[in-house]
């Protein structure tokens, strides 16, 4: 663009005479809004025309109500693929859009958003903050600019051209950021499809104000946006979107392609909070640090200079909190570090980059390591991100699933309040089974307040003697908004639930253990309407999935669900069984593939799963034991198999009557080597537990090897040896050397072989066994690298 004609149409842009006056914003940015109140309240326009969610017209009377900021409306909808998304439209108090609609209201102009619904632009655009000012951080100028300004990033950048001058003038400001927000346009390669079809329907809204109001109209929009406009209202375009606009296509492909219908939609508002806006937590469309700003704004509308000090004394008093020692010296050489840079960087006040440098030079002693953080940063941004947290005013409409979650929970008497409630429920009770139906569905959903704090593990299936939960309910600032944002999956409970989890389902959809867990999850919360459709998905990717243990573990829940699952209703389920077959024959397969690598532990687990299976469900599946037979028998003769499979495989067949003590003991020879004779074992034992217990002539041949080993054999067999012997109790154990004993004619030996215990010390010996296995399943000791147990 030639220099005449960029003054041509920065001129045009400042002219706040004009029948629609642009006002460029970056969004959550104080100046801005100061702006924006003083210019409105100076021009009294007919209309105040704001980016913002044009579906949310009919409703605009809700943001009048006395809600405590921040807030975000909230637009959500699903489509024929069954992808659900939302996206939000933040305000704080200091955001320009916001005080543009206060000072409107204030002159009783009408207001109205003229932005297109998100709805109807999210199959180009995936952002989900919708005030994003990300096109003003990218592109050559921005880069040149802060070279040349020597400043660090954008947000130094704006800081030093707007929000850290003294008090502009309206002129000066407009001509500023205009001519900023242009020359980001200007010398950008190509606007984002999405953006220009968003300003299609904005020009459009414009001209449609035009004809309705006779007065002046104020725009405002994102500084980005605002040359566009003028130039599109200038150049009388067709009031709807150019085709190559509505439907662009990828660059390196030339066809068109329609988007997947929508089936439903919303939109709402729920409550928001400065964490959440904060950019340095994730939030790329706004300022960062909200609470400095926040700080910055409400000296302003005071009409008092801005001091940092406030901001100093809640960082040392953070701090504190900390435990971090921080002393009146630290606090002064903060104090002058940031005055001393505020200086150096030209400006009248310490501003945020000049208090976090502070910080760093002042407090910091040491080092930060890449990726590491220190406690005195943390800190820091907590403070400058500020606290709050907003609140919907009483009146404030609620999709339907926020009404349907209300009213289930106050009817099951689990409705949470401010003080805590923990609720027991026993899962052979019909009241208290519906109410873990209703929990799980929400846990799903995971709105906030809720926690299942300890129960019958389903999955793992550990201890099934009884069937419980422990849920923790109580009421946390994050509820209403996760209720409102889970709107997105459907209209009821029920529906939601269903819908969050074969979008989970999609997440995973090479996974077979995962689609095996949902399954489990799906029977706990009661939805069977899914259970066909993850069936379903489950059957194909076990007919493609690659991983044994994944594809065992798969097995296992399938299994429980088919024949165990009384209680969540699934047990006989005929679709269920047949997807469990399906999974029996790969695993079989898979089986035989395997090498001489792998988690042996693991591996064991998932063969027992395989056993399993065949023992319970081989007469309700019709499974083939002579296809099973053949495999293990394979499996055990493999000389490139893991001792510990080759065991697991000969106990599997000894178990089944297929195998002799006999072959057994000629097998054990085989791996009669410090090295391999633990590993053999422990598959052997962990398969066929009981009938080696009783066999005399396998402790006489075990006890036969380790005589024969030399000291440091026996040494190194030792650990192996040890974990094998841990599938049996103290008293099988006991009963073992016993057998030994008789076999050797040394009966006589009683103390040894005589285990006579009462039942206070066994009960002891009991509590004391739990907690030790639970601190070592706490700590992480049940497994060392590699998968030894230690």
């Amino acid at each position: 663009m030639a220099v005449e004609e960029h003054e041509s149409l920065l001129s045009r842009l400042c002219d706040t005479e004009a029948r629609v006056v642009f006002f460029p914003v970056r969004h959550h940015s104080p100046m801005c809004a100061a702006m924006v109140s003083k210019l409105i309240l100076d021009l009294r326009p007919a209309a105040v025309l704001i980016e913002g969610p044009s579906d949310y017209n009919p409703h605009l009377d809700e943001l009048r109500l006395t809600h405590r900021l921040p807030i975000a409306i909230y637009s959500y909808f699903g489509d024929e693929t069954g992808r659900r998304r939302g996206a939000f439209y933040p305000f704080c108090e200091y955001s320009p859009e916001w005080q543009a609609m206060r000072a409107a209201e204030s002159i009783k102009a009408e207001v109205r958003f003229i932005d297109l619904p998100w709805v109807d632009v999210a199959d180009i655009d995936d952002m989900t903050h919708r005030y994003a000012d990300a096109e003003l951080r990218r592109g050559r100028y921005v880069t040149l600019l802060c070279e040349r300004l020597e400043v660090e990033s954008f947000d130094d950048l704006w800081d030093k051209l707007i929000e850290a001058e003294p008090i502009l003038s309206p002129h000066e400001f407009l001509r500023r950021v205009h001519s900023f927000c242009t020359n980001v346009r200007v010398w950008e390669d190509a606007p984002r499809q999405s953006d220009l079809r968003r300003e299609a329907y904005m020009a459009d809204e414009i001209r449609r104000a035009m004809a309705e109001f006779k007065g002046r109209l104020l725009v405002v929009t994102g500084g980005f946006h605002s040359s566009a406009l003028v130039q599109r209202l200038e150049t009388a375009i067709d009031h709807q979107p150019q085709e190559s606009e509505l439907h662009p296509s990828a660059p390196d492909d030339a066809s068109t392609s329609t988007p997947p219908k929508i089936t439903d939609r919303g939109i709402a508002l729920t409550a928001y909070t400065y964490e959440r806006l904060d950019s340095l937590t994730g939030y790329n469309a706004g300022m960062p640090n909200p609470g400095f700003y926040d700080h910055v704004w409400q000296a302003q509308s005071q009409g008092k200079p801005f001091g940092h000090r406030p901001l100093l004394a809640e960082l040392a008093l953070s701090l504190r909190e900390r435990k971090q020692v921080v002393s009146t010296a630290d606090l002064i050489a903060v104090e002058t570090s940031a005055c001393t840079l505020a200086a150096l960087r030209g400006r009248q006040h310490v501003w945020r980059s000049d208090l976090v440098d502070a910080v760093t030079s002042a407090l910091i002693k040491d080092e930060l390591e890449f990726g590491c953080v220190s406690p005195f940063l943390d800190a820091v941004h907590r403070v400058l991100r500020g606290d709050k947290r907003g609140q919907l005013a009483e009146g404030t409409r609620r999709p339907p699933l926020v009404i349907d979650i209300r009213n289930q929970l106050v009817a099951a008497g689990l409705e949470p309040t401010n003080s805590r409630n923990t609720v027991e429920l026993n899962l052979l009770d019909s009241n208290d089974l519906a109410k873990s139906r209703l929990l799980h569905r929400i846990s799903v959903l995971e709105l906030a307040g809720f926690n299942l704090k300890g129960g019958t593990d389903f999955l793992s299936r550990k201890d099934l003697t009884r069937l419980w939960e422990t849920w923790e309910i109580q009421w946390r600032y994050e509820y209403d908004a996760t209720c409102v944002e889970a709107a997105r999956y459907g209209a009821t409970l029920a529906e939601a639930a269903a819908t969050k989890l074969l979008e989970l389902a999609e997440q995973h959809q090479h996974e077979a253990k995962v689609a095996a867990e949902l399954l489990v999850t799906a029977a706990r919360a009661d939805v069977h309407g899914l259970s066909d459709r993850l069936l379903s998905q489950l059957e194909t990717l076990i007919r493609r999935e690659p991983n044994f243990l994944d594809l065992a573990a798969a097995l296992g829940h399938l299994l429980y669900l088919f024949c165990h699952d009384e209680i969540f209703g699934t047990a006989r389920n005929p679709r269920i069984g047949a997807v469990a077959i399906e999974a029996f024959h790969r695993a079989l397969w898979l089986l035989e593939s395997l090498g001489t690598t792998g988690d042996e532990r693991k591996l064991i687990a998932a063969m027992r799963a395989l056993q399993e299976t065949y023992e319970r469900g081989s007469d309700r599946l019709e499974l083939n034991r002579d296809e099973y037979v053949a495999v293990l028998t394979r499996v055990e003769q493999a000389a490139d198999k893991l001792p510990s499979l080759r065991g697991a495989a000969a106990g599997m067949l000894w178990t089944l009557g297929e195998s002799t003590s006999e072959r057994i003991l000629e097998r054990l020879l085989l791996f009669a080597n410090a090295e391999h004779l633990g590993d053999f074992l422990n598959g052997l034992f962990a398969l066929a537990r009981e009938v080696a217990q009783r066999n005399p002539q396998l402790v006489q041949a075990i006890d036969q090897l380790l005589l024969e080993f030399a000291s440091e054999e026996f040494q190194s067999a030792l650990p192996s040896l040890r974990l094998a012997f841990t599938y049996f109790t103290p008293r099988e154990k006991h009963y073992m050397l016993k057998t030994l004993f008789d076999s050797l004619g040394l009966s006589d030996l009683k103390p040894l072989t005589e285990l006579a215990v009462d039942e206070e010390t066994a009960a002891m010996a009991l509590v004391f066994e739990e907690r030790l296995f639970a601190a070592v399943e706490r700590y992480g000791l049940n497994q060392a690298e590699g998968g030894v147990a230690t």
